[in-house]
């Protein structure tokens, strides 16, 4: 009988080891899997990074060493001696109007979606579930279908080619940044709103005072996925801001004229300026981007 029940302890305790050291196995393939996927995603920005530091012979020769000599000429020369072929700018002018235009168009456009958002979600009125359903729609329909009535109505309205036209673009109050708002508002208990109407809060109140600092966390995710697709952006620029290149557009541009010279040193150190904010943005709010998206919507 005792000898039994040693043999069943012996049995546990191998198994809990097997389990053990079986679980510390998947835990190492997963963790060389993905270190391994890790550095694959890594491996080209650090190539690009320290290619931008060669001259164009060194380019050629030598693509995948490091550089034999550092160059800094492509970070404090040749971005500022490049020029647009068709607005004459070159890097820095390009990075300053498109450090311009994220923070404006993200600043009204994250306004006026996180506006019409809580009072959709919050307000019964006439029209409102059509509301929805049209941020919904303008989801669903093909940007380029409706680009040639949108460059009509820019030019009928004055608004075509300049920066006030860009910011009216940038400005929309509905699309992915409403119902990712909505959702959140709706979770929201009313309650909070309902206490401050006592005290003699006008909706003003209620929403910049209350609903406003209770949904910080999803409205600073929302500006930073903003910001980061409004820099990125090249389309919008190109077809509606002829005149004022845009550091994603003169990217394209050095890009081409890469192909002819060879000279894509500089245009590593331009994609590398370009990058830099990008990371650095993602890198300081990373915490606050998972924490408050989930799938695809908003933690409630």
């Amino acid at each position: 009988m005792f000898a039994n029940i040693k043999k069943k302890k012996q049995l546990k305790l191998a198994s809990r080891k097997f389990n053990v050291t079986g679980e510390k196995i998947t835990k190492a393939v997963i963790f060389t899997v993905l270190a391994v996927y890790a550095v694959s995603l890594l491996y080209p920005f650090l190539w690009m990074f320290y290619n931008s530091f060669k001259d164009i012979g060194d380019w050629r020769v030598n693509v995948n060493g490091l550089p034999t000599k550092w160059i800094f000429a492509n970070y404090s020369q040749n971005l500022f001696t490049y020029k647009s072929a068709i607005s004459g700018f070159n890097i820095p002018q390009m990075f300053l109007l498109s450090i311009g235009l994220t923070l404006a168009g993200t600043f009204l456009t994250v306004f006026f979606s996180t506006s019409a958002a809580y009072v959709v979600s919050k307000y019964d009125f006439w029209g409102k579930k059509l509301l929805y359903s049209i941020a919904v729609f303008v989801i669903v329909v093909p940007i380029v279908g409706t680009l040639p009535a949108k460059l009509q109505i820019m030019q009928s309205l004055g608004l075509y080619d300049n920066l006030v036209g860009m910011l009216f673009l940038y400005s929309s109050a509905f699309g992915m940044n409403f119902i990712l708002l909505h959702g959140y508002f709706a979770n929201i208990s009313w309650s909070y709103a309902e206490a401050a109407f006592i005290d003699g809060a006008s909706d003003a109140d209620v929403f910049f005072r209350i609903m406003l600092p209770m949904g910080k966390g999803a409205v600073i995710a929302v500006a930073i996925l903003q910001s980061i697709g409004i820099w990125n952006d090249y389309s919008t620029p190109l077809l509606f801001l002829p005149s004022m290149t845009t550091l994603a557009v003169g990217l394209d541009e050095l890009q081409k004229s890469a192909i002819g010279t060879a000279d894509y040193p500089t245009l590593f150190a331009a994609i590398t300026v370009a990058v830099l904010p990008v990371i650095t943005l993602f890198i300081a709010f990373q915490k606050t981007i998972i924490a408050n998206t989930v799938a695809g919507g908003l933690k409630g």
